[in-house]
């Protein structure tokens, strides 16, 4: 275990600009949200691959490559047979393990005529999807998301959220508190020096998971913020924020909301479930999920949306002036980047591991 805090000879350095970060094949990578894919085959680019996901009847999800072997035509414009998928342009069926297994005129079907299956584990609000070896592809490394197993809290899948950026720029976002008063001021918190900036914050990291612990003492909502949080307006509370990145796709943010006047009882607890991932080094997905104590509106995701918006225009901001201007293109990190820093290496260090 590392603690960040308190062994600043530990603060690595690291050769990927955040713009063109490198990633691991062999991880699980959230490919789509469940109520996503249903009868209607999907395709979406993830981790270098074009996938197409669909449900066989008995409701378990399939994802394959997403271009037919014959012509390349993709299964993401062809139709849904019981358990398998028909080319829209010659008519080949092939099953959920990507072996053709009819063809329009007889004669025997090539060995070679499939294509990749990819493994997939559905749990509370995502789908989650293997694109490296798949014999590596053990559901015991998807990290656990906190309440996911709570049927008491209001669990809702929100949307997928595509950018033009390499998915290290929002990790980076994620790993950085200090854009919250600026970025989304009014939203996250008041804007005030007493909030987030003021924070007590303890941080560590164990193998390739980073946790963070932000406590604010004396959190006093103002009525925009209490109403994204679902907390009155104008008492102190005690606010606890605990982000949980599990490299390389996984973040976790923990708001729990304390009433230290009675007792430190909770008043408001929701976590945001974030998948992040690329689906090539200048595109990605942010997936996003809430698990929450109160019952979630329409106003809530919004609230949520807007946060992202703000997110994503900065990302694709960033990544648009270093692909622009390459050679002259300069980052100069300084104290608070010290965990974003952290993360490109462990990913490199992932990359180099698969010897790719």
């Amino acid at each position: 275990m590392l603690n960040v805090d308190n062994n600043r000879r530990h603060t690595p350095s690291t050769h990927s600009v955040g713009a063109f970060q490198r990633y691991p094949k062999n991880a699980w990578y959230v490919a789509a949200g469940r109520e996503e894919v249903g009868r209607n085959p999907i395709g979406r680019k993830l981790v270098d691959e074009q996938i197409v996901l669909f449900r066989k009847e008995n409701g378990d999800p399939v994802a394959l490559q997403d271009n037919c072997p014959h012509r390349g035509f993709r299964f993401s414009s062809s139709r849904i047979i019981g358990d398998t998928i028909q080319c829209g342009y010659h008519g080949m069926v092939f099953n959920a393990q990507g072996r053709c297994v009819k063809m329009p005129l007889s004669g025997k079907i090539p060995e070679v005529m499939r294509v990749r299956a990819f493994p997939l584990v559905e749990k509370r609000h995502f789908i989650w999807i293997w694109v490296g070896d798949p014999s590596k592809a053990e559901p015991a490394l998807i990290p656990r998301a906190p309440y996911e197993d709570d049927d008491s809290y209001d669990h809702q899948f929100y949307y997928p959220l595509p950018f033009a950026a390499n998915f290290q720029l929002a990790q980076d976002n994620l790993l950085d508190t200090t854009h919250g008063s600026y970025l989304h001021a009014g939203l996250i918190d008041n804007e005030d020096n007493t909030e987030l900036l003021a924070a007590e914050i303890t941080s560590k990291v164990e193998g390739t998971v980073i946790n963070r612990v932000l406590t604010m003492k004396g959190f006093v909502a103002n009525a925009s913020v209490a109403k994204v949080w679902h907390v009155p307006v104008g008492k102190p509370l005690t606010r606890i924020i605990t982000v949980t990145n599990a490299l390389p796709c996984a973040v976790n943010i923990q708001n729990q909301f304390f009433d230290p006047a009675d007792g430190n009882k909770i008043v408001s607890e929701r976590c945001t479930n974030i998948g992040l991932t690329p689906a090539d080094k200048n595109h990605g997905y942010h997936f996003t999920a809430v698990s929450s104590s109160f019952r979630q509106t329409e106003q809530d995701k919004q609230a949520q949306l807007d946060i992202l918006t703000q997110d994503m225009s900065a990302l694709e901001m960033v990544q648009r002036h270093f692909e622009e201007y390459p050679d002259t293109a300069v980052e100069i990190s300084v104290q608070m980047d010290r965990l974003g820093v952290l993360a490109r290496r462990l990913l490199d260090d992932m990359v180099e591991k698969e010897g790719v």
